[in-house]
């Protein structure tokens, strides 16, 4: 998620008090969506193997306040389990270690993007991190038998990015390392955001390897990048660019850009089992106001789950959700078990939404 409360703030001079104020507390179903209650800010979803369940990032504002990593499990009851937060953040840690050998530890749990991979005959996730300086955590996540219950996160290291950093969401790449989207260069947060608007403070998309570092990677200078997904091939990624409401594809051998695709206002994205890629697009942003810090009840703002067929570069959106209602804005949304599962930077709760919008 982007923008700051106090960059809106402005916007509620020229929008209702409904837009810019209301917050719906209910948890009671509205059309389609199936509000899921009892979670914090879950910015990030990330889906198991063989329904293990969904792993959340409950984001903490950007490291306002902590955060954690969840379970979720629809088939046993919508039951949410906390699986690590700031006070057993390394726990688990043995001889492996994936990420820097020096990596200064971070100093709370305050998750934002989440990534999901096989590294090897072990299953890797990638934590961006707020703290005192922004880092990857690596962990080793161990389901239980028959995936009943919660799994274990187990610590495998991090890496710490450079002190100027402000990153959002993270995948990883085949040969172990990883590449996340940083926004601006850390300095007061609404004037960072002003001067990325005005492309004075671009981000781009940082790279690092074992064993080489980290470096920003050629030609993906853009104002503020979001979300990011790595093609099942593991040959390229595609960036979403919030500003400049471009979906855009990378070479990970070359590092040129490949191919553009518009959407509007696009936060993160997931793989779609069709071989799609499922974007959150917020359809007004100008409305999202009432959203930033907000840890219980909804805001509603408008939101839109597109799907893009990033061989044919065409898009269909496959749900629309209006102003208020009990869910919103999505920031994530996953395919999981025949169903959309969405996430939010904002409020207390996930969406259930039926995937038959096609």
């Amino acid at each position: 998620m982007l923008f700051s409360l106090q960059r809106l703030t402005f916007s509620c001079i020229f929008l209702s008090i409904t837009a810019c104020g209301h917050v719906e507390y209910s948890c009671d179903p509205h059309g389609d969506v199936i509000p899921i209650c009892g979670v914090q800010m879950p910015e990030d979803l990330a889906p198991l193997p063989d329904n293990g369940g969904i792993l959340i990032s409950e984001y903490g504002d950007g490291g306002k306040i902590p955060g954690a990593l969840t379970w979720f499990q629809p088939a046993e009851g919508y039951a949410f389990t906390r699986l690590v937060d700031s006070s057993n953040m390394t726990e688990g840690a043995g001889e492996k270690n994936w990420g820097d050998a020096d990596c200064p530890l971070p100093d709370q749990l305050s998750p934002h993007g989440i990534h999901l991979s096989q590294r090897g005959d072990s299953l890797q996730l990638l934590v961006v991190n707020h703290s005192s300086r922004e880092h990857i955590l690596f962990y080793e996540v161990q389901s239980s038998a028959g995936n009943k219950t919660a799994p274990t996160l187990f610590w495998r290291g991090c890496v710490a990015l450079p002190e100027h950093a402000v990153i959002n969401d993270v995948v990883a790449l085949p040969d172990g390392g990883f590449a996340v989207t940083h926004m601006y260069n850390r300095e007061n947060q609404t004037l960072a955001q002003i001067k990325s608007l005005l492309g004075l403070n671009n981000g781009h998309v940082w790279r690092w390897s074992p064993g080489s570092g980290i470096r920003v990677m050629a030609n993906t200078s853009a104002r503020m990048p979001n979300g990011i997904e790595v093609s099942p091939d593991g040959k390229t990624i595609w960036v979403n660019n919030y500003i400049e409401q471009e979906l855009r594809q990378y070479d990970l051998v070359t590092e040129q850009l490949l191919a553009t695709i518009s959407v509007p206002n696009i936060d993160n994205s997931a793989w779609l089992g069709d071989g799609r890629l499922l974007l959150a697009s917020h359809t007004s942003p100008l409305t999202m106001v009432s959203c930033f810090g907000l840890t219980k009840g909804s805001c509603g703002s408008p939101y839109e789950l597109v799907a893009a067929d990033t061989e044919a570069g065409t898009t269909e959106v496959l749900f629309r959700a209006e102003q208020g209602g009990p869910f919103g804005p999505a920031t994530v949304a996953i395919e999981y078990q025949g169903k959309l599962y969405a996430g939010s930077f904002s409020g207390d709760r996930l969406a259930e939404i039926p995937l038959q919008h096609r």
